[in-house]
């Protein structure tokens, strides 16, 4: 049997010779976003703040002929591309998402099949004016939303087709995907560890970094943390993990966007909230658990999911609002507890977001990429952060409120003990 890098040797051999990487690759640091055409108009999105915007979300239907706008009118999608184009940023438009990945299995599946996706994929970006494609295939070999074609040759499938598309679609389209912060599987189920094969016709990969803890956890957590140092055994999962993943299967730091959430799972927990230990030293009561019997430090339930601009709206950060704020050092979260209602809200903030970003910027990696823009402030202060946090803005742009706000929650770090990195 090939091995997947045999088999990616091979399949270059019978592509039409084409360099890597063309314009769709800038080099520099990239601040990326979601755009959910399904909440957000194209006229609120502040397209000043970001270096590119993925539209989202076009799915597959059951032919590799067409692909559907998910009931998004035209009219949207030339208004989004317009706008952006007009502020100087680059778009993609991405296929998938956790709704629309029920048929790549089959439209990758063959020869044929293949090069009919990948035409019909290029097909729409050039009708909108698209600068790139991004697949968001959930999940190639593992099941998904539950009604996903799913075969052992998914992984291997992938990569043949994206060598295709990007024989078809050209070496100055911009290419990218996103995968799964524990990694993509190959036909024995297990974890791949060479993704060589992808990272030489892709300009950028997004780590799923979210989605990391929630209500279907058993246990309260962070969305993305950004290090997993005091999560439990089952749950090894962190932005750090993500990333070294990728590195260590062979995709460059300059290549690698970390996924950051603008939303939040809430939960109920019973009083006192218990700390530990964790093994890195640091203090946490980030994950609190169902205990039968007992009525302090207990996850009882589940609460709404929040965007952070209605936790920002609603004043949840301040003391008025009968919310306690803890930082959680390990995963870079505050913890936002209400001992009256028993709210239990980890969530990220301008700061968490300044210092993520910081951490990406010495380990050289590309950027980010947020989903999605509508969970920002009407002035984006997450994005904003991110942007400061790689080095793109002085720092007399950011304003005054927001430097306070990086400030005082550096000076609470330098009060605990040791900071984590990754």
């Amino acid at each position: 049997m090939l091995s997947y890098a045999s088999l990616a040797s091979l399949a270059t051999l019978l592509l039409p010779a084409v360099s890597a990487y063309g314009t769709g690759f800038t080099g520099q640091k990239v601040v990326s976003g979601y755009f959910p055409s399904y909440q957000q108009s194209p006229a609120d999105v502040p397209y000043n703040l970001y270096t590119h915007l993925d539209y989202f979300v076009f799915t597959t239907t059951s032919s590799p002929t067409s692909i559907s706008q998910a009931g998004i009118s035209d009219s949207v999608i030339t208004d989004f591309v317009t706008r952006a184009h007009a502020a100087g940023i680059t778009t993609s438009y991405v296929v998938g998402g956790w709704t629309g990945s029920q048929y790549f299995s089959t439209h990758v599946s063959t020869a044929t099949s293949r090069a009919t996706f990948a035409r019909t994929l290029v097909s729409v970006m050039q009708q909108y004016n698209f600068d790139g494609i991004d697949i968001d295939w959930e999940y190639p070999g593992q099941q998904g939303e539950g009604n996903n074609v799913v075969s052992p040759n998914d992984s291997a499938n992938f990569l043949l087709f994206l060598q295709t598309l990007r024989s078809v679609a050209g070496v100055n389209a911009r290419l990218s995907i996103s995968i799964n912060v524990a990694g993509m599987v190959g036909a024995d189920g297990n974890t791949l560890t060479d993704l060589s094969g992808f990272a030489a016709v892709l300009d950028y990969v997004t780590t799923m970094s979210y989605d990391i803890t929630g209500t279907w956890s058993g246990f309260t957590g962070s969305n993305s943390p950004l290090s997993a140092a005091c999560a439990p055994p089952s749950n090894p999962l962190s932005i750090a993990t993500g990333i070294s993943y990728l590195q260590g299967a062979g995709f460059a730091a300059n290549h690698i966007l970390v996924g950051m959430p603008a939303y939040s799972y809430s939960y109920y927990v019973q009083g006192p909230l218990t700390q530990r230990t964790c093994p890195d030293g640091t203090k946490s009561s980030l994950y609190q658990y169902a205990t039968v019997g007992s009525t302090c430090g207990t996850y009882i339930g589940n609460g709404p999911q929040f965007l952070y601009r209605d936790i920002y709206n609603s004043g949840y950060f301040t003391s008025q609002s009968g919310y306690r704020r803890v930082l959680d050092q390990s995963s870079q979260t505050w913890i936002l507890w209400n001992p009256t209602t028993l709210s239990f809200i980890p969530t990220d903030s301008p700061g968490t977001y300044y210092y993520k970003a910081r951490q990406f910027f010495q380990r050289r990696l590309a950027g980010t990429n947020m989903f999605d823009t509508s969970g920002d402030t009407s002035d984006g202060r997450l994005v904003r952060a991110i942007r400061q946090g790689l080095k793109i803005d002085p720092t007399t742009n950011v304003p005054t409120l927001r430097k306070r706000e990086i400030v005082r929650e550096h000076l609470e770090r330098r009060r605990r003990s040791a900071i984590p990195t990754i």
